[in-house]
């Protein structure tokens, strides 16, 4: 994600804690390529389990938005989210703000600015059987959770929906 001064911040998911599960990890970068923050990248989310499928976004403030996949419920994957400070603080509660933790799968998350300085996050969903819908919830700039818990419905049609694509629609929502 750009930075807003030449540079990017970028997330990855990373096994260096030596058990099975990922976790989080984030890094700044100079627009001359020099690491900004601690040295392999500063903890997003370092719970229980595995977290995957990182995507960022900027926050427009210098910092990111970074949403993820997460298994800390052990069975199931719940959709999280986060914010990174410019200065590599993580600016929400440590492993993040749960997004959805309904039964059953959520996965793929993406991600946009909701252009209000919060973010939408769409994801595929199984909490209504074998195949997947697509649900979204936004978030505030402070980590509020906006919308019904566990996310609104996008589509529910019969038959496979994923993994969704966003993009903001230029009026504080997004085309899902």
């Amino acid at each position: 994600a750009p930075d807003g001064s030449g540079g990017a911040i970028i997330t990855w998911y990373d096994y260096r804690n030596g058990s099975w599960g990922a976790d989080l990890y984030a890094q700044r970068v100079s627009s001359s390529g020099v690491a900004q923050w601690a040295a392999d990248g500063v903890p997003v989310c370092t719970a229980a389990g595995a977290q995957a499928w990182p995507r960022i976004i900027p926050d427009g403030s210098g910092g990111a938005f970074i949403t993820w996949s997460d298994t800390r419920s052990l069975g199931d994957s719940d959709i999280y989210a986060q914010r990174i400070l410019p200065g590599g603080a993580v600016q929400w509660p440590a492993g993040g703000v749960a997004l959805c933790t309904a039964t059953a799968i959520q996965q793929y998350p993406r991600i946009v600015s909701d252009g209000a300085g919060g973010a939408i996050v769409a994801w595929s969903d199984y909490r209504n059987g074998a195949t997947p819908d697509v649900y979204a919830q936004r978030i505030s700039a402070d980590g509020t959770v906006q919308w019904t818990a566990d996310g609104v419905p996008v589509c529910t049609a019969s038959y496979e929906q994923r993994p969704p694509t966003v993009a903001p629609d230029g009026a504080g929502g997004a085309l899902v």
